[in-house]
């Protein structure tokens, strides 16, 4: 069978479908048709799915190659993630890639591991493939990262992040800001024994961030924590608990635990129940992101919410603006949330920071 043509249920060739036909039996304009098939989401729905039921009738199938050879881009995003594993992650890509499709563009996926070298390995292999645009996470990436951005001219943007090094673009949370106001809250309710769980590695910027706020806003309180009070942990409940038991064995008197995700916080929940202490009663434990999990264990986890659907979309509209050559935003800063539920409380009063003159 030849590329021209296909067969009928009898067995006879008959010629292509094209996009003339589907426009003609639907009434409407070929330039209708190629909205409906590229950018939906900017057609009416009771137009849309008319033609759409044409396309279904007649069988259509667009050329995609001959589209991509016409325009010279592939309608392809690629997306380059540090794990497959977080759900955080997962909401934002699922955003990203539902927004992506709207406007006819198809989303690759890659994990770098939160390995820098694989993260560029990564990124030379959907350039190669002619991919138009890519979506990274956090503001850390290597030169060679950087310097291939440049060269090739394809649009990048980066998430999570509200700033990024080496121009490239940003859409995202301030992450300092955001556990500055976290520790704050529990100064607020009197703790002044601290320790911290942090998911520290050098191409994670976001957890470094986090670990800044929460040390500035405790100097500024007069507090210091000392390197046994802060604990660094891979990314898992099981070093979560691993990490809590290691900061409560060298500090039993800490009253308040930052943690730098949600998995870690969920993690040290668990194994301070293990080891018999109350939460929030004997120790307030904290977390950041807001998976869904967090509202669901026992008791609910105070953290802080983070827009990933939004960051997904936004990161989305970005690359198709620029792709397009519309004027776009260097970076993009969005709100994030305080979320207080039952893991905090204040501490014994013993334990309780002096509330200071107003």
């Amino acid at each position: 069978m030849d590329k021209k043509s296909i067969a009928d249920p009898k067995g006879r060739s008959r010629p292509r479908v094209k996009i003339e036909d589907v426009a003609r039996e639907a009434n409407v304009s070929p330039a209708t048709v190629s909205r409906v098939l590229n950018h939906p989401g900017i057609v009416r729905p009771e137009l849309r799915d008319k033609v759409m039921r044409f396309i279904t009738d007649l069988s259509y199938t667009p050329d995609s190659a001959a589209r991509a050879l016409k325009s010279g881009r592939m309608r392809t995003i690629g997306a380059i993630v540090p794990t497959l594993g977080l759900g955080i992650f997962a909401e934002s890509v699922e955003a990203l890639q539902n927004r992506l499709s709207e406007s006819g563009y198809t989303l690759f996926i890659a994990n770098s591991q939160y390995d820098q070298r694989r993260e560029l390995q990564e990124m030379q292999s959907l350039i190669e493939r002619g991919i138009d645009g890519i979506v990274l996470v956090g503001g850390s990436h290597g030169r060679e990262l950087r310097t291939l951005v440049e060269q090739t001219g394809v649009p990048v943007i980066t998430t999570y992040v509200s700033k990024a090094g080496g121009g490239i673009p940003a859409i995202g949370i301030d992450n300092e800001r955001a556990t500055r106001e976290m520790t704050e809250f529990l100064l607020g309710l009197g703790h002044v024994r601290f320790g911290a769980i942090a998911n520290i590695l050098p191409s994670n910027d976001r957890s470094r961030a986090r670990l800044d706020g929460i040390q500035r806003a405790l100097s500024e309180a007069g507090i210091r924590l000392q390197p046994t009070q802060v604990i660094r942990a891979d990314h898992s409940l099981a070093q979560g608990r691993k990490a809590l038991r290691q900061l409560l064995t060298d500090h039993p008197a800490t009253t308040a635990v930052i943690c730098t995700t949600d998995t870690l916080a969920i993690g040290a929940m668990t194994e301070a129940r293990k080891m018999g202490l109350s939460v929030p009663r004997a120790v307030s434990i904290t977390g950041f992101d807001d998976v869904e999990l967090a509202a669901q264990v026992d008791p609910p986890l105070t953290t802080i919410s983070i827009p990933a659907a939004e960051i997904g979309r936004g990161a989305a509209d970005y690359l198709i603006s620029a792709i397009a050559g519309r004027p776009v935003p260097k970076s993009v800063l969005l709100p994030y949330r305080l979320v207080v539920r039952s893991s905090t409380t204040s501490p014994p009063k013993a334990d309780r920071l002096p509330k200071r003159p107003r």
